[in-house]
């Protein structure tokens, strides 16, 4: 296994978050994020069927147990922290406590025992507030601190749509690639179209970088009968112009506006005090 590259104390390493509603179908877009993200750390296939075995052990769980047939999110984020990957699954339900109880078998009723096995680390909390797994895996032989379950205070997500947030998008682009790959593979896209699915994602993570208000790329999906649309943001006022822009080659104008269906600009609510932001709306729909 090769050492992640950007080491330096000061380098923006890797991180990625997701939520989307806890289906069975969307446990296959969080093993191909993990995918991306493992393709550009160069982990061996092997450490990397372990984390993609580990991971869908705890998503399965959200899924079947978390919510009692009821709508609720499952929550991924994987972040490179002290030379180690730490994937993170959080539900929002009525909470799993960590150690069987009088009728059960396994802790959690999931592969609990499986996934210690396969990683290094492995912590959880539990409540009534839900339930928070963390799951490590060492890229290198240095040492690292304690891994920290303490639940994170992020507020519940509001939409039902597919989410990620991507940091930085220059060394995430492969899980936002794979990810719109599968959407558009369930949507039946022909080859020519999940092709152009997937140049449009890279495009969209390459032009990004730059024109972004924190340096974090978000990207919804947003599927709904005829393909998908992808909002992008958050950009500054100007910003998401300059990324259609900055996707055009000589004599073939803009990659975005030629492959898509639809690309325009909306205004979104900036959150940071600093005025309003843009966001694009890019449609890609299936082609009889």
């Amino acid at each position: 296994m090769r050492r992640p590259t950007g080491e330096h104390e000061d380098a923006v390493q890797p991180a990625v978050r997701l939520a989307m509603p806890a289906l069975p179908a969307n446990v296959a877009l969080v093993r191909q994020a993990l995918a991306g993200l493992t393709e550009e750390l160069g982990v061996e296939p092997a450490r990397a069927a372990d984390m993609k075995i580990a991971l869908t052990e705890a998503c399965t769980n959200v899924v079947v147990h978390a919510y009692d047939d009821e709508p609720g999110p499952l929550e991924v984020t994987m972040a490179v922290e002290h030379e180690r990957l730490v994937l993170g699954v959080r539900d929002r339900g009525s909470g799993l406590h960590p150690l069987p109880g009088r009728d059960e078998g396994a802790p959690l009723g999931f592969g609990l025992a499986l996934i210690a096995s396969l990683s290094d680390e492995l912590g959880l909390v539990g409540g009534r507030h839900g339930t928070e797994v963390r799951i490590a895996f060492a890229l290198s032989g240095a040492s690292a601190p304690p891994l920290a379950i303490q639940p994170s205070a992020d507020p519940a997500p509001e939409s039902d749509a597919i989410v990620l947030a991507l940091r930085p998008p220059e060394r995430t682009s492969p899980v936002l690639g794979r990810v719109v790959s599968l959407v558009a593979a369930r949507a039946d896209f022909s080859i020519d179209r999940l092709s152009d699915a997937q140049i449009v994602s890279d495009a969209i993570a390459s032009a990004a970088t730059g024109h972004l208000r924190d340096g974090t790329l978000s990207v919804a999906i947003d599927e709904h009968a005829r393909g998908f649309d992808l909002l992008v943001g958050s950009f500054a006022a100007g910003g998401a112009q300059r990324v259609v822009d900055d996707t055009e080659l000589p004599g073939l104008g803009s990659l975005l506006e030629r492959l898509t269906d639809a690309v325009t600009v909306e205004p979104v609510d900036g959150g940071d005090g600093d005025g309003d932001g843009e966001q694009l709306r890019v449609r890609l729909l299936t082609r009889d």
